[in-house]
C-alpha cells in the first residue's frame, strides 16, 4: 500500500480519542487484502418489533429465513457489538451507516445504529462513514446545510472514521434531490465548496464527495457540475432485472453479470474515481403494498453463500484489474449488512445459513493469490 499504509497506521495510532496500539486493528482488513477496503450499507431500521413500516406481517411470517441470529431487533448496543466482530472476522472493513437528517434530534434518538458504533467497545475493528439518505422524506438543502455538515464534521472526528486519499469519504444517495432542493448544480457546487472550506478550518484535508449514479455521460456530468469527486451506487438491481417480465424471478448470476457491465461503463465513460457496488440480492417482496407493488414485481432467487462469493470475488477481481479508476485504498461497497425487507443481508441467519462463508472465501482466496 506504500505511502497510504503507513498514513492509515499513524491516523488509527494517534486518532482523537487518544487510542494507542488497539487502533492498528483499524488496519488489519484493509491493509491484508491487497489494498482493496470492503464495506457493506448499514439500514439502521431495526429498532422496534413493533416497527410494521420496516419489520412488516409479512416479512416475519413469509420470510422468516431471513432473520438475523441474534433476533429481529438488532438496534442495540449489545448486538451492535456482536455484529461488528462478524463483520471484522468476514473481511469486511468498514460500515457506511444509512444517515437521515432528523432536525433537532441527537445521533441517538437520529440515527442509533451509528451511535451504538460509535460507543462499542469493539468499534477499533471497523472503520466507518456515513452515505447520506437524502431522498424523499429526508432531503436536505439550503436551510440545513449548515446544521447538516456540522453534525457530519462531529462524525469525521473519530480516529476510525474511513478516508480516502486522506480525507474523510461521505457517499450521497440521490444527486437530483440535491440539485432540486438547492436549484441548480451550480448551487449544489457552491454549498459543497463551502463544506470543504469548513472541513478545512476543522483541520481536515478536504472532504472526498461520493455520488450514487449511474454510468451514463449525463450523471456523471451532473454529479461533476454538482462537485462530486467520486462515483459509485447503493443498488444496481433495475439493471439487473431490466429484461425480465412481470412475475418473473431471475437468477441471481443474471444480477452479477449486469453490474459488472456498469462497472466497465463507468471505467469507459470517466476517468473520476470510482467505488463498484455488489448488489448481492433483490427481493423486496416482504415490504409489498398496494403502491409499491413489490409481490408482483421481478425479484431474484438463488442468494446463498456461494452466490456471494461470486460476487464478492467478482468485484475484488475488477478492481484489481482497473487501478486507474479505483480509489486508495481500492473501496468494493457491498449492499448490504441488512436491508432484510430488500433481501441483501449478510447477517448470520437463525436457521443456520452465514452467508459471511461465502464473503470470507472469497477475501482468503484473493490473499493467497497475492
Amino acid at each position: 500500500m506504500g505511502k497510504s499504509i503507513l498514513f492509515f497506521l499513524l491516523w488509527g495510532f494517534m486518532g482523537i480519542h487518544g487510542a494507542k496500539a488497539q487502533n492498528t486493528l483499524l488496519n488489519q482488513n484493509i491493509d491484508s487484502n491487497n489494498k482493496i477496503c470492503i464495506g457493506a450499507y448499514y439500514f439502521g431500521g431495526w429498532q422496534s418489533l413493533n416497527n410494521n413500516i420496516h419489520l412488516t406481517s409479512l416479512l416475519k411470517t413469509n420470510f422468516q429465513n431471513r432473520e438475523p441470529k441474534w433476533g429481529w431487533v438488532t438496534g442495540t448496543q449489545q448486538i451492535m457489538n456482536k455484529q461488528i466482530v462478524a463483520a471484522s472476522d468476514a473481511g469486511i472493513s468498514f460500515f457506511s451507516f444509512c444517515w437521515y437528517d432528523r432536525g433537532n434530534k441527537t445521533v441517538k434518538q437520529a440515527n442509533p445504529d451509528l451511535y451504538y458504533f460509535n460507543h462499542s467497545p469493539e468499534k477499533n475493528k471497523l472503520k466507518f462513514c456515513l452515505m447520506v439518505a437524502n431522498h424523499k422524506g429526508s432531503e436536505i438543502g439550503p436551510n440545513e446545510w449548515q446544521v447538516v455538515t456540522s453534525k457530519w464534521l462531529r462524525q469525521f472526528q473519530f480516529s476510525n472514521y474511513l478516508k480516502v486519499d486522506g480525507k474523510p469519504l461521505i457517499i450521497f444517495f440521490t444527486v437530483g434531490a440535491l440539485v432540486k432542493k438547492f436549484g441548480s448544480p451550480a448551487k449544489v457546487a457552491r454549498a459543497m465548496k463551502e463544506f470543504q472550506e469548513k472541513s478545512k478550518s476543522k483541520g481536515f484535508a478536504g472532504v472526498e464527495l461520493a455520488a450514487c449514479i449511474g454510468p451514463g455521460v449525463k450523471q456523471i456530468e451532473r454529479a461533476k457540475a454538482c462537485g462530486f469527486q467520486i462515483f459509485t451506487g447503493y443498488n444496481y438491481h433495475t439493471a439487473g432485472l431490466r429484461n425480465a417480465h412481470q412475475k418473473q424471478k431471475l437468477p441471481i448470476d443474471s444480477m452479477q453479470a449486469a453490474e459488472k457491465r456498469i462497472w466497465n461503463a463507468f471505467a469507459k465513460n470517466t476517468s473520476e474515481k470510482y467505488m463498484p457496488v455488489v448488489t448481492l440480492n433483490w427481493d423486496p417482496r416482504p415490504w409489498a403494498t398496494k403502491k409499491n407493488k413489490y409481490n408482483t414485481k421481478p425479484c431474484f432467487v438463488g442468494y446463498s453463500p456461494n452466490s456471494v462469493y461470486k460476487s464478492v470475488a467478482q468485484a475484488i477481481n475488477w478492481v484489481k484489474q482497473n487501478p486507474k479508476i479505483t480509489t486508495s485504498p481500492k473501496i468494493i461497497l457491498l449492499y448490504a449488512w441488512n436491508e432484510y425487507g430488500e433481501g441483501g443481508y449478510l447477517t448470520p441467519t437463525k436457521n443456520g445459513v452465514n452467508f459471511l462463508n461465502g464473503l470470507k472465501r472469497a477475501i482468503d482466496e484473493s490473499k493467497s493469490k497475492n
